[in-house]
């Protein structure tokens, strides 16, 4: 399956809401998301891609929808982030979000890394 790919800002509002317990309902007709057009849907049911993932903007998605913090939860590296700690269904939830530029890797103990291209 094809997901939609989207900007880092709609996503963060897309995980916004979904972290105040908004349905697909109480969204569709809103100004916020008019931009998504009928892919609304497919993005709240089917998920998403962003289409180009700096670091802040995996630190914005691991903090909405994982609640992990930057420093406390997982380190800042020159290659990415490292030391993410997320269960098999965080990791698929996570992987298809990422965009080409980057990737998420299991280290060696268990824990994740996000790796962007060089």
């Amino acid at each position: 399956m094809t997901l939609t790919k989207i900007s880092m800002p709609l996503a963060i509002r897309i995980e916004t809401v979904r972290r105040r317990g908004a349905e697909i309902g109480d969204l569709l007709g809103s100004d916020e998301f008019a931009s998504l057009g009928s892919d609304l849907e497919s993005v709240f049911r089917d998920g998403y891609q962003v289409k180009f993932l700096t670091i802040n903007g995996a630190k914005n998605l691991l903090r909405l929808k994982f609640d992990q913090e930057a420093d406390l939860d997982y380190t800042e590296t020159e290659r990415g982030l490292s030391g993410i700690s997320m269960d098999e269904a965080q990791v698929e939830a996570l992987r298809p979000i990422l965009s080409d530029n980057c990737r998420l890797e299991q280290e060696t103990g268990g824990s994740y890394q996000i790796i962007w291209a060089d």
